[in-house]
């Protein structure tokens, strides 16, 4: 286990539309729940619904991994979808948190590309749902267990399947190699593996055809033919041969993108990563990374909040928070970022208190986010900002 933090430090990079980029990288070619309230939504049940049997073809005998009781997080506006082992919660209002679907499928991802349209990754089987998460049902599994999606319209989506050593990573499920790419066109009923480059972990897709991909090999690469072919466009410049790697990735806006490096070889108690972002899918800024490691090979670059890498979630193709994870949080006050992206800046603010982790974080804007973390009592918890990081206040508790 990481060691302990009394604080979570949080870090929101800001990247200036018109103050043009410095050449930092060039492209390349070619148990039960306990809410701040004492109701769930009303749009949450508490059991599913009739249509939400699981379906009854076969999945693959995976090997054991944990899912947290809180793994993952989405805002769409004031509503909000957390999903885990425990099942999936819900809220209407961004206050007021409810179980909405309870079942045994541990969940380790969820996508909504509206109030209404969304499907949740369970280990076993894809869920999705058309009114908002009243009614969950099984729709469809690839011919390997899906670890994420991303869903550029309600009928075509594209995700990443099966892989080796898989682990919960900050909102994600992510094999560490042997991945596979797979689409569907029929709202994730069916899956047709892709050719991609190899071990891919992440995907996401701005529409139909412009999309983006992640590797273990610390590569980034975009398409623009709905992922028939891809072109290497980043590549992590500190590859640590034979340590595994994480790249997440999130897309933000027409051509943006946001890029998380994570994974390597330092000193006790840091774990290397760097962001990069792009505004035009040519150009990119390093933003942030981790201080010791990273910031010794690239002079000048911005620190991250802690040691460890740690959850972050895009606002624009301007913004995106990044939330603390580590030793150095153990302090008494933590940080938000904003980070200009011509004086690479950053400024402080609050501190999510009393914490070890975190896992997963939603910004609906640079003031308003919703952050997973695991308190210093071992339990889960959603906790919320609604002043850009200064102040946090809890809303959701459960059992870890």
């Amino acid at each position: 286990m990481r060691a302990l933090a009394q604080t979570i430090p949080v870090l929101l990079a800001l990247l200036l539309g018109g103050c043009g980029y410095p050449p930092v990288v060039s492209t390349l070619p070619s148990g039960e729940a306990t809410s701040s309230a004492s109701s769930p939504t009303s749009s949450a049940s508490a059991s599913p619904s009739d249509s939400a049997s699981p379906t009854t073809t076969p999945v693959p005998t995976e090997p054991p991994f944990d899912v947290p009781r809180l793994a993952a997080i989405q805002m769409v506006g004031r509503l909000g979808w957390a999903v885990g082992s425990g099942g999936i919660y819900a809220t209407s209002d961004g206050t007021h948190w409810g179980l909405q679907y309870r079942s045994d499928e541990a969940f380790g991802g969820v996508d909504f590309i509206s109030a209404t349209t969304g499907w949740a990754v369970g280990i076993r089987h894809l869920f999705g749902t058309t009114d908002g998460g009243a009614h969950w049902t099984a729709i469809g599994q690839g011919p390997k267990p899906l670890r994420s999606v991303h869903f550029a319209t309600a009928a075509q989506g594209w995700g990443i399947a099966g892989g080796a050593n898989l682990q919960s990573v900050h909102g994600w499920l992510i094999p560490a190699g042997l991945g596979t790419l797979v689409r569907t066109t029929d709202g994730g009923h069916t899956w047709q593996p892709m050719d991609s480059p190899a071990d891919p972990q992440t995907v996401c897709f701005s529409d139909p055809s412009l999309g983006w991909l992640g590797s273990a090999s610390g590569g980034v690469y975009r398409s623009v033919n709905g992922g028939t072919s891809w072109q290497n466009v980043l590549q992590r410049g500190n590859v640590y041969g034979g340590i595994p790697q994480t790249t997440l990735i999130e897309c933000a806006g027409p051509s943006a993108l946001w890029v998380d490096f994570e994974g390597g070889s330092a000193a006790a108690g840091h774990i290397p990563y760097i962001a990069y972002a792009t505004q035009d899918g040519q150009h990119w800024q390093a933003v942030l990374g981790e201080s010791m490691t990273e910031g010794s090979l690239m002079p000048g670059l911005p620190a991250g909040p802690d040691s460890y890498p740690g959850s972050f979630s895009v606002i624009d193709p301007q913004h995106a928070a990044f939330v603390g994870d580590g030793p150095i949080a153990d302090r008494t006050s933590a940080v938000m970022v904003w980070s200009d992206c011509c004086s690479r800046t950053v400024t402080a603010t609050g501190a999510i208190r009393s914490v070890q982790q975190t896992f997963g974080a939603a910004f609906v804007s640079t003031t308003t986010g919703w952050v997973i973390v695991r308190t210093d009592a071992n339990a889960l918890a959603i906790e919320v900002t609604r002043d850009g990081g200064w102040t946090w206040t809890p809303q959701l508790t459960v059992a870890a």
